[in-house]
């Protein structure tokens, strides 16, 4: 069953998360090296607000779906958009803030600042959608509102940018229009399917707080690892540099599509394993976490070569030079994926403030090593800090699900220890 619904978010997904990646046969003949770099930094920057407005609380849902009622889940989702509301409007201000001291940031003017926090709450909203669709098991539909989400996207981006020549702006157009449809559609399902109730409950708001409120730093921590890179070279090669370096982390970056399209199948079936677990159970998910490791590795020695072959075909000749960075960051995003698989033992045990120590610890080591490693190696430097700053992750993070919750990793497992624990 799990390996069906992988299939089928695997599908949806690629098309979803890859917008970028299938969007570089056009974005990279109509843009310049310049101006694809400016685009990076404006995603990147539309991630950070995401991270603070949505403080990641869809793993709420995912924690609290099979273990409490409709009716008290219903009540846990209205909190989450009582939050929202706050987040949003607080954000929003300070945006407002901003622009009387600033003109532009990165080089972008800071209008265009102003989008993001309407697309951050109006994704998050979708995403509260289907992550209820992902735990109702109703992979088919989630399938169709990722792959109708992605199709509008596509349809405006490239609208934009080839009959109105409207540069990199075109594609936060793009974003902008599908955000604003699936932000109804997600309102209309969640409401119609009565998954939500608008009253403030004290308790529940702090359980939510409780549970996300450390992911604030956790998610940040990890944007800082995953996208601090680009801001590095922007200031210390060039933002030609950043653009050419992003064409090729878009090609290490299909590993992630595979990772999080595993992760969306995995953690409704994790949760609902873990919420009565045995020791068939346990070792069951021991096996899929095994094939799960050795599977993501093998795929990024294969994306890469794929990658550099096709790159010649795929993006326009000033960009050739993005393939020397396609294995770094394919072996990078592997070593990511190790680390989401013991992501949700940590969300299942409260334990949620680790993940904001380790992934402080490592968006720490990654800034000091993306300084020392692009001043030693250039460009490619950057690939190799993140990979470093990912494995500290990866490891923080195991050692700490292996202390607080025994899983039977090792061969010297007994049933005397599982019942001790």
């Amino acid at each position: 069953m799990i390996l069906k619904k992988s299939i089928i978010y695997l599908s949806s997904s690629i098309l979803s998360q890859s917008i970028p990646f299938l969007l570089l046969p056009v974005m990279t003949q109509y843009l310049s090296p310049q101006e694809y770099g400016t685009l990076s930094i404006y995603l990147i920057m539309l991630s950070i607000y995401s991270a603070f407005i949505g403080m990641n609380m869809q793993v709420n849902i995912s924690k609290n779906f099979f273990k409490i009622s409709k009716n008290e889940l219903s009540l846990y989702i209205g909190n989450i958009f009582i939050i929202l509301m706050i987040t949003f409007i607080f954000y929003l201000l300070l945006t407002y803030i901003l622009s009387f001291y600033f003109s532009s940031i990165f080089s972008i003017e800071l209008v265009w600042f102003f989008v993001i926090p309407f697309i951050s709450i109006m994704t998050m909203i979708n995403t509260i959608n289907t992550t209820i669709l992902r735990n109702e098991q109703k992979a088919y539909l989630f399938g169709l509102f990722e792959i109708s989400n992605s199709f509008i996207k596509v349809f405006f981006t490239v609208l934009f940018l080839v009959t109105f020549s409207l540069s990199w702006y075109s594609q936060i157009i793009g974003i902008l229009v599908s955000s604003i449809v699936f932000f109804i559609i997600g309102i209309f399902y969640i409401y119609k399917k009565e998954y939500i109730t608008i009253k403030f409950n004290k308790k529940i708001f702090k359980s939510i707080l409780g549970i996300s409120f450390p992911l604030i730093p956790h998610l940040l921590g990890g944007l800082i690892i995953a996208m601090s890179d680009r801001l590095f070279i922007e200031q210390m090669v060039s933002i030609e540099a950043v653009g050419i370096y992003s064409v090729g982390y878009m090609f290490g970056m299909v590993v992630m599509l595979f990772t999080d399209a595993f992760i969306k199948a995995w953690s409704p079936w994790f949760y609902k394993n873990l919420a009565n677990p045995t020791l068939v159970k346990k070792k069951k998910i021991i096996r899929y976490t095994y094939i799960y490791i050795i599977t993501i590795f093998i795929l990024a020695f294969l994306i890469s070569i794929i990658g550099e072959f096709i790159l010649p075909y795929f993006v326009d000749e000033k960009f050739y030079g993005a393939g020397k960075f396609i294995l770094w960051v394919s072996i990078g995003y592997a070593v990511q994926g190790v680390y989401k698989i013991f992501f949700p033992y940590l969300v299942h045990i409260s334990k949620t403030s680790f993940l904001a120590f380790s992934t402080v610890i490592a968006a720490i080591l990654n800034l000091m090593f993306n300084y020392i490693l692009i001043k030693e190696f250039g460009t490619v430097g950057a690939a190799y800090a993140t990979i470093i700053s990912f494995s500290v992750s990866a490891v923080l993070v195991f050692w700490y699900q292996n202390k607080n919750y025994y899983m039977p990793w090792g061969l010297s497992y007994t049933k005397e220890k599982y019942f001790e624990k």
